[in-house]
């Protein structure tokens, strides 16, 4: 690939950034590492240099520079050029000699240098757009091609994100994050599931730059309590993206449409509504309800991990929007499941399990980077009819290890339903493993009502409420 047009560089501003340096010592060169990186210098010798006065801080504890250690530095890093005769000798004693800027005029100058060195980047990602495109035949999808322009882009906007974060003083930024915080109270950190229960277990609902997994065995309910989360953040106004491995958009909405209109699922799929009087009216009077829900379904199924993320940035863009400090706006992303499907974006003869862990890392790294959280569904292996805990997710540890709070739903066993009826609940979530929350004792979970017959889920007391009212009653019958 060709290099950018020679106007994206200064070689002089470049030569004084270094002679200042050389100048100034130690404290000159951490005020450029700060911003300034070996690649952000465009000629070989400079970034060769830079790389050498580095080498001299970082492994030899260097506080002023001289010709005799940077030459020793260029021989151990192999850039012999800068030995005696070498082809930049001169110039290095060019710089050495040179009379340096002060700090505060080199400080500009890393500023310039930076801007150019970002021009270039994107000069090059430009190109490996195009380089990209050139390799379309037509009979690719519209995703995958849409996914070929905006890789290389969203990566170069990643990296200068990545690279602008600073350390921060925690005991400086008190004033500024205290005031913060108590000029917005809120009632929970995170975003409301309207499971107010599980919400305190795993700290405080779906927080900002997290993966909150469900586990659960097939055909328990996965997919209707991620749309019932779904319809609880969108009456909030929450904007939500369903990406959907198994369901239709069709199969989803007819559940949607049951849930709010509170119809027979069963009724709607097969349009026996029409013939109720009652059933048709509550349907049609909740059209434009539903159609204000801010839900978006997308099925996912057979495509790669590269290209969901696109579709996923797409939406944010589209439907969401960025904050100043370029994060998501307040939204959820659900992903249901995580499995294997087109496999042709990672490395060939690798394991299931290090598939589906590339593939929860990706899910991670998107959470982190655009600060938003992302609920996530997975199978349950066979231990998982018995065990609980993040050991019985199927596939890779991976899972348990990148998510912020696991989850199990699962039924209530027999001798559950004897001291906790099927009145209070069939179901259970059990909070295993969680980041931030107080989690669950051994032997506690919260109830879960469901009534799939209009695809709704909801939640009902936690055991250790029913445990310490029946214990009341008998102390009181004893009394």
């Amino acid at each position: 690939m060709n290099k950018p047009n020679a106007i994206l560089q200064d070689s002089g501003i470049e030569r004084a950034i270094l002679a200042g340096i050389t100048s100034h010592g130690v404290d000159c060169f951490f005020e450029v590492e700060d911003i300034l990186n070996t690649t952000d210098f465009y000629w070989q010798c400079n970034q060769e240099m830079f790389s050498i006065l580095s080498h001299l801080v970082h492994n030899n504890d260097a506080k002023t520079f001289d010709i005799p250690s940077i030459q020793t530095a260029a021989k151990v890093l192999g850039h012999t050029n800068f030995a005696n005769g070498g082809k930049y000798s001169e110039y290095l004693t060019s710089i050495i000699d040179e009379v340096g800027l002060s700090k505060d005029n080199v400080r500009l100058l890393v500023s310039t240098v930076y801007k150019l060195s970002l021009a270039r980047k994107g000069w090059f990602a430009a190109k490996a757009v195009q380089k990209n495109l050139t390799n379309i035949t037509g009979a690719e999808d519209v995703d995958s091609i849409i996914s070929q322009i905006e890789e290389p882009i969203f990566e170069f906007t990643g990296r200068i994100m990545a690279h602008d974060a600073n350390i921060i003083s925690l005991g400086q930024k008190f004033k500024t994050a205290m005031t913060a915080v108590a000029s917005t109270p809120k009632d929970i950190v995170g975003l409301p599931t309207g499971f107010p229960s599980w919400d305190i277990a795993i700290g405080g609902g779906f927080r900002p730059a997290t993966v909150n997994v469900v586990g659960a065995r097939q055909k328990v309910g996965k997919s209707f309590l991620c749309l019932n989360i779904a319809r609880n953040m969108a009456e909030n106004n929450i904007p939500v993206l369903y990406l959907d491995t198994e369901l239709t958009n069709d199969l989803q909405l007819h559940r949607l449409t049951s849930l709010v209109s509170g119809v027979e699922l069963e009724h709607i799929e097969t349009g026996k509504f029409i013939h109720n009087s009652h059933e048709s009216e509550a349907i049609w009077s909740c059209q434009k309800h539903v159609e204000k829900l801010l839900i978006d379904h997308f099925s996912i199924a057979g495509l790669a991990p590269h290209a969901i993320m696109s579709i996923a940035r797409r939406w944010l863009s589209k439907r969401v929007g960025f904050t100043d400090s370029g994060t998501a706006k307040p939204c959820l992303i659900i992903y249901d499941y995580i499995k294997l499907m087109d496999d042709s974006g990672f490395k060939k003869n690798l394991q299931e399990y290090q598939l589906l862990g590339f593939l929860t890392t990706t899910l991670h790294n998107f959470a982190v980077k655009f600060k938003l959280p992302i609920l996530a569904t997975v199978q349950l292996n066979r231990d998982g009819i018995e065990k609980e805990g993040a050991d019985v997710i199927s596939g890779s540890d991976r899972i348990g290890w990148l998510c912020s709070n696991f989850t199990i739903l699962k039924k209530k066993i027999q001798t559950e339903l004897n001291e906790d009826p099927p009145s209070n609940g069939t179901k259970k979530l059990v909070v295993t493993d969680t980041r931030f929350g107080p989690g669950m004792e051994n032997g506690e979970y919260i109830n879960i009502i469901d009534n799939l017959r209009i695809a709704k889920l909801s939640e009902g007391k936690p055991f250790s409420v029913i445990a310490q009212s029946i214990f009341e009653n008998c102390s009181h019958e004893t009394i």
